[in-house]
């Protein structure tokens, strides 16, 4: 349940333009659902990455 409120409040946040609202709910589900290791701010850069991997 608790995952659900945080996914439609997130969804609320974006949909009212409020970027850190939705960031914040969007890290805490990935803490919730065990990503503590992950890297939650990392963004890739498709455009690099596809130019590295040679496509």
């Amino acid at each position: 349940m608790l995952l659900g409120q945080l996914a439609e409040g997130m969804r609320a946040a974006l949909a009212a333009g409020d970027v850190e609202a939705a960031r914040i709910a969007h890290e805490t589900i990935g803490r919730l659902l065990g990503a503590q290791g992950a890297d939650t701010a990392g963004v890739i850069d498709l455009a690099a990455e596809r130019t590295r991997r040679g496509g």
